[in-house]
């Protein structure tokens, strides 16, 4: 599976959603994307009990108002939270797949912070079967590594952004280390790093850029023709069109 469907659709964050009547990582956001023909950026965490939920924050506070931890809590128990007051509620990522159903790509961002293993095990045992076109990315530099040691067949990303402040200072030589030690497939890089520096490294080693979160018109207009593709949110990037030939 090559990378040249992450450079063909503008990729929606955590699905088109709208505020607190269209959740966030949410069945119904996942559709509003499918329906308006984005590709789809989600989160994945780990249950008490390993089953594999699309959320992106640590606990439930701001979502459901349930102080709450997700790893936690068991699948059952996450059953009765809400999204914003909605009926909408925390799916797990092989329900999301189910929805899919291969319409449009998917991006899943990995929320792993401890020691690698079990979730990417339990990660790809849900994405093994799937026939439609997908790839995995974080933060966490051993999440990268695990997936190519292990599972190499699956398209990797490495997330570059939410650097301490110390690490902001030389991000540019941090970057290019993180890059030449995990050799990811593509970089998903934070809105505010984009650099020439960096721009130019992905274009000499042919390797895909996106970059987020992309929140108003005016900003992606400013990077579009720079990278090659932008995860938005807030905005519809209707009359966007992306470049196909930069490599």
């Amino acid at each position: 599976m090559n990378m040249e469907w992450l450079t063909k659709t503008l990729i929606s964050h955590r699905g088109l959603h709208d505020g607190f009547h269209v959740p966030e990582n949410s069945l119904l956001a996942f559709e509003e994307a499918i329906k308006k023909g984005y590709s789809i950026e989600l989160d994945v965490r780990i249950t008490k009990d390993n089953q594999v939920v699309v959320f992106h924050d640590k606990n439930l506070n701001r979502l459901s108002n349930i102080n709450k931890k997700i790893r936690h809590m068991t699948f059952d128990e996450l059953k009765e939270a809400r999204l914003y007051g909605t009926e909408e509620k925390i799916p797990l990522l092989k329900d999301v797949l189910t929805l899919i159903d291969c319409r449009v790509p998917l991006l899943i961002d990995i929320k792993d912070y401890g020691e690698v293993g079990i979730f990417e095990e339990q990660i790809y045992n849900v994405l093994k079967d799937y026939k439609g076109k997908f790839a995995i990315c974080s933060f966490n530099p051993s999440v990268v590594s695990w997936f190519r040691k292990n599972q190499p067949n699956v398209k990797r990303g490495f997330i570059f952004g939410d650097l301490e402040k110390v690490e902001i200072k030389f991000h540019n030589l941090i970057f290019l280390y993180r890059y030449l030690t995990l050799k990811p497939d593509f970089i998903s890089l934070d809105y505010n790093l984009l650099s020439n520096f960096i721009i130019n490294i992905c274009k000499s080693f042919k390797v895909p850029l996106v970059t987020w979160t992309i929140k108003t018109k005016d900003n992606a207009l400013e990077v579009i023709d720079k990278v090659d593709n932008i995860i938005f949110e807030g905005f519809e990037p209707k009359d966007l069109a992306l470049e196909k030939d930069r490599f």
